[in-house]
């Protein structure tokens, strides 16, 4: 049985928040691919979800384990009726699940209820310095679509901030 059959999406409820806040809070802790410069405490959640509210947000849930092992969600680009075909795609992989195929099934599961609400483009933001990221996107059909030099800077470093941009139907 491969990963794909291991893993079940749930969708985001304050049942997952534990979780949802350690897996952030690494990547907080050990790099730039979470652009907060601190740990958020579970008192945060509520604000993801409402961020999340009216897009597709799950958590990934190993099915042997019952562990939430990841967490995806779209949320507005822009909260503006203008952009209402665009939205904004965030995920993060427990550090013992990457390289297991999670995020291009986090992906695939959000693409295809973007398409069902009329979502016709996806913008991933990442930072410079998380070149694997990248390389995901690129493989999953985005391209580079603009740069922000130097913005960001957390960890005694500047990073730019790179957006690339996936065009679904």
């Amino acid at each position: 049985m491969n990963m794909v059959e291991k893993i079940v999406f749930e969708p985001l409820a304050d049942s997952h928040r534990e979780a949802v806040i350690r897996i952030f809070n690494h990547y907080v802790m050990n790099g730039t691919a979470a652009f907060s410069d601190a740990e958020l405490p579970e008192s945060f959640y509520p604000h993801i979800l409402e961020r999340v509210k009216g897009y597709p947000a799950y958590a990934v849930v190993d099915c042997r384990t019952g562990e939430v092992v990841g967490f995806c969600f779209l949320s507005a680009y822009k909260p503006v009726p203008t952009f209402r075909e665009t939205a904004t795609v965030t995920y993060f992989i427990a550090p013992s699940h990457l390289g297991r195929g999670i995020g291009r099934m986090c992906l695939g599961r959000l693409e295809e209820d973007a398409v069902k609400q009329g979502i016709r483009h996806i913008i991933a933001e990442i930072s410079s310095e998380n070149e694997q990221s990248m390389s995901f996107h690129a493989s999953q059909g985005f391209i580079h679509a603009g740069r922000l030099k130097n913005i960001g800077f957390k960890l005694g470093r500047t990073f730019d901030i790179v957006y690339m941009q996936k065009e679904i139907k």
